[in-house]
């Protein structure tokens, strides 16, 4: 069978339904290994996978609860897998999702709901035009695009999650941190070039900050 990434390359794999004690192709739970390598079973692009969708022509297939699967459906589902995970661990370590140190269930649930208000207003702002920027003031990115992402280029970006919250940080980040500094410091106004930045981020105006010096 043939994997088509998002990059546009493409890769040959194999797979095949495996019998070892109570699995099998006509068992409620299967074995399937696929692999880009037959021969060898290279390690790291090698999957052993357990599932319960029946094999075409096993004979609960009609009867089971799931709709019966064939080795390259099965192969694409799991394929879904690391971009879950990727989403996952930026739920987990961004939006605060494993910050969880709550007890009761109504207590997890508005927990959770709060991270998925937060990735949701991640996209929103992705897709969002930016605000009014003053053209007399300077540039809180120079020569780079909006937003803290890399210089416009005729090709469209498409949207992707980590480029998404780099880019709500990018402004979200220097917008809260730079108006907390100054009113610990003082109770007076910034000076107009430190007002300008303020006024910058807040507008949705990136700064890079993964820029190394």
């Amino acid at each position: 069978m043939e994997r088509h990434f998002r990059d546009g390359h493409v890769e040959t794999w194999w797979a095949a339904d495996a019998r070892l004690g109570g699995y099998g192709s006509d068992s409620p739970c299967r074995l399937v290994v696929a692999t880009t390598d037959p021969a060898t079973l290279p390690e790291k692009a090698t999957w052993y996978l357990a599932t319960n969708l029946p094999h075409p022509d096993a004979p609960h297939a009609a009867t089971g609860p799931h709709p019966p699967a064939d080795l390259t459906e099965i192969v694409r589902l799991y394929g879904l897998r690391p971009w879950i995970e990727q989403s996952y661990k930026q739920g987990k370590d961004e939006l605060g999702w494993a910050d969880l140190q709550v007890r009761s269930d109504r207590a997890i649930r508005r927990h959770q709901t709060l991270v998925n208000c937060a990735f949701s207003f991640c996209w929103d702002q992705w897709f969002a035009p930016l605000g009014p920027l003053d053209a007399t003031a300077p540039d809180p990115c120079p020569e780079r695009g909006q937003r803290g992402g890399p210089a416009p280029s005729h090709q469209p970006q498409q949207p992707c999650w980590p480029r998404a919250l780099r880019s709500i940080r990018s402004w979200l980040t220097p917008a809260v941190t730079l108006n907390r500094w100054w009113q610990a410091w003082t109770d007076t106004d910034p000076p107009s070039e430190l007002q300008a930045l303020i006024d910058a981020v807040t507008t949705g105006h990136g700064i890079d900050l993964y820029r190394r010096i």
